[in-house]
């Protein structure tokens, strides 16, 4: 991993980006009939790194993708209410650098220059808005280049849009609900773009686990169950010639996390560590992330 920027400029607290983000080009930057014309069919496009978070991800159980995401983001001020209810938004920069291996047969074969897919650079800039005390916003905004190694291939990818979490107001305020509206889109060297709004919703709860600590700080579980919704059916080629659809996902996580301090590995703080599921409800897309960082967060 790439070392952190000292002071503000702190390691990410995560190696991935958001799922509905991951379907926003995973699924709208190749068209089904550019993939079905060509005789020796690319298993993921070299694009979609740009967006896939640190894990291992399959497409109808013939393509593949392990992809690898190193941002670091550079916290220029943190949000906050002061004393008199005073509203502070806070910023961030998003330095998001990502590599994509594809072909992948086996993990001792993975460093191989035949499975070195991609680079991708897609910077950004990150709002924190606390609406209320239970009730915050981070609206966000990436656009970058990559390049396919070995080809002329390159293209400009964004992303945007507007994230929300609003804590319940229970007796133990475990509970909340989280929700976006993203935009994404692709522009390739030669070929047609491709763009593409998505929905989510879903909740996440913290189950504290009162009587396990770690050098004196109470350890939490974080569950986050999340569905996204993309606007049209959106089809793509196989490596057998065939063409499926996928017009949603749902993705499971599960994550510790100390209840009052970040985690720290070295020079990195994280706020929780965990994994995800990621999964089409028609089957045909699945993957398995690293998480480090909550939802609202990544």
């Amino acid at each position: 991993m790439k070392p952190a920027l000292k002071s503000t400029n702190k390691a990410s607290q995560y190696l991935h980006k958001t799922a509905y983000r991951l379907l926003l080009i995973l699924f709208t930057a190749c068209p089904a009939a550019v993939l079905a014309e060509e005789a020796d069919v690319e298993p993921v496009n070299w694009a979609y790194s740009s967006v896939f978070g640190t894990g291992w991800y399959t497409v109808d159980d013939n393509q593949s993708l392990f992809a690898l995401s190193l941002p670091v983001r550079q916290t220029l001020r943190k949000s906050a209410f002061s004393e008199s209810g005073q509203r502070q938004i806070g910023y961030e920069i998003d330095y998001a650098l990502s590599v994509g291996f594809y072909n992948i047969d086996d993990i001792p074969g993975l460093i191989d220059p035949d499975n070195f897919g991609s680079v991708v650079f897609t910077p950004g800039v990150i709002l924190d808005i606390p609406v209320t005390q239970r009730w915050k916003l981070r609206p966000y905004a990436n656009l970058g280049w990559g390049s396919k190694l070995g080809s002329s291939d390159s293209a400009w990818i964004y992303y945007t849009g507007i994230k929300s979490r609003y804590t319940l107001a229970t007796a133990t305020s475990n509970w909340a609900l989280i929700n976006s509206i993203d935009y994404a889109g692709y522009k390739p060297s030669v070929g047609s773009s491709a763009d593409l709004a998505v929905i989510q919703a879903g909740i996440e709860y913290r189950q504290k686990l009162n009587k396990l600590t770690k050098k004196g700080a109470p350890v939490d579980l974080h569950w986050t169950l999340a569905y996204s919704y993309l606007g049209d059916e959106l089809t793509f080629g196989l490596t057998d010639g065939s063409i499926d659809a996928v017009d949603d996902q749902v993705e499971v996580a599960i994550a510790y996390g100390y209840r009052n301090r970040p985690i720290k590995i070295w020079f990195m703080e994280f706020d929780n560590i965990g994994l995800g599921y990621r999964f089409s409800s028609n089957g045909t897309f699945k993957g398995i992330s690293l998480n480090l960082g909550s939802w609202f967060l990544r």
